[in-house]
This record gives structure tokens, C-alpha cells and sequence, in this order.
């Protein structure tokens, strides 16, 4: 808000708006940053703070506004990393959390029971890699490593849906490719941080109510 009042030229409302979001960080950092682990808490619900390790965290660092100062945004990447990604995505808990489980077989209530309790989300391979990008400054090395993440999808494109990502993985290695064979928000995120992140070539915004114009063919998933 602080941001749209000042393009507006709004400078009483941006002071405000610049408190509240000085109080909303400090709370934000006082009730959910775990000093033991080095990330944050996954949710407050009135009791003790939820210590599980999932994947939401991230977008405390992906998002254009950070809440977390620059040593725990980097913290937060780094605990994501370790526990929760593989090759097609993030797992939506820690192997190590009690309530883990690697596989996704059964009949529909056995598997709603695991969708969210380790299971790989592909598309959150995107937040992941523009919260990585970010607390590593931008580097080339980091663009590099981010290519290297997105490369197992060329493989992937010919193993379910043909020319597809799919929703979801399971947690555990080989990590088969499960739910539906064709997920637009897993294609549109691996194309979003590739050419977003890897290329640097970022959208320009149009201005409200201009057509859509493209001289260019419609580009394919290809990652090289």
C-alpha cells in the first residue's frame, strides 16, 4: 500500500502506511521465526506455533515486499533447499516430520490424506527459484543453478501428460509423476522463472485496455 499511495503522490497516507508496515514486520518476525530451526513457523492458530517445515514459508521471500531481513530470507532458502526440494518441485512437508509420507497410492482418501503431508508440488519450484535468486543478489552462478533445477522438466515433458508438467510428484525418490498429467499453473510457472529468473526477460506491462499483439510464434517448453 505504501508502494501504490506513492506513485499516487499520497505522501500523508505513505507515512501511515509505512508504520503499519513496520508493525506488521515486527510481529510477523516475533510470532513466526523459529530461532532453534532457522526458518519459519508454518502457522499460528491460537496455541504453540506449527513447527513443521513446509513450503509456504517461501513466499515470505519470492514476494516484491520481504518481511524477513536479508540474513533469515537467505535462512528460510536455505531450509527449503535442504529438506524440501527435489528435482520436480517442493515437497509439502519435511521427510524428516513425523506426518511425512513419500508415496501417493491408494483410493481417494488415502491419497487426499498424503497430498499435502510430503507430496511434490512442481510449481512451486518457481517461488523457490526467485527466492534463491534473490537472496543470492541476482549472480549469474545463481542463474546457472537455476537452469540446472529447471533441467530435469525437458526429460519430463515426454514421461506423463506429452508436452506436459504434472501437478504433483511424490516425495520420495524416483519422485513418479502423479494427479492430473496436464497442470497450467506448473507450466506456467516453470516458463514464468525461466524467462522471468534464468533469462532476464521480463514482461513489459501493457497499458489497460490494449490488444494483445505478438509477431512472435508461440513459444514451446524448451529449457536450453
Amino acid at each position: 500500500m505504501e508502494d501504490l499511495v506513492l506513485r499516487f503522490g499520497d505522501e500523508p497516507a505513505r507515512k501511515r502506511y509505512r508504520h503499519m508496515s513496520a508493525v506488521a514486520q515486527w510481529s510477523f518476525n516475533q510470532l513466526f521465526w523459529n530461532e532453534k530451526v532457522g526458518c519459519l513457523c508454518d502457522a499460528i492458530n491460537g496455541g504453540p506455533p506449527d513447527p513443521s517445515i513446509r513450503p509456504n514459508q517461501i513466499f515470505a521471500v519470492s514476494l516484491p515486499h520481504s518481511m524477513l531481513r536479508q540474513d533469515r530470507a537467505r535462512s528460510v532458502v536455505e531450509k527449503v533447499q535442504e529438506h524440501l526440494l527435489t528435482p520436480f518441485g517442493l515437497r509439502s512437508l519435511a521427510p524428516s516430520d513425523p506426518q511425512y509420507c513419500g508415496d501417493y497410492t491408494g483410493g481417494p482418501t488415502q491419497r487426499d490424506g498424503t497430498y499435502r503431508q510430503g507430496t511434490v508440488w512442481s510449481w512451486l519450484l518457481g517461488p523457490f527459484i526467485t527466492a534463491y535468486i534473490r537472496v543470492n543478489g541476482g549472480s549469474e552462478e545463481a542463474r546457472r543453478q537455476a537452469q540446472a533445477w529447471l533441467s530435469p522438466f525437458e526429460s519430463h515433458l515426454a514421461e506423463a501428460g506429452l508436452g506436459h508438467v504434472s501437478e504433483i510428484f511424490e516425495g520420495d525418490a524416483p519422485h513418479r509423476p502423479c494427479g492430473c498429467i496436464a497442470q497450467a499453473w506448473s507450466v506456467a510457472e516453470i516458463l514464468r522463472v525461466y524467462f522471468d529468473e534464468v533469462r532476464g526477460r521480463r514482461p513489459n506491462a501493457r497499458p489497460t485496455g490494449s490488444p494483445v499483439q505478438s509477431k512472435n510464434p508461440p513459444v514451446a517448453l524448451g529449457l536450453s
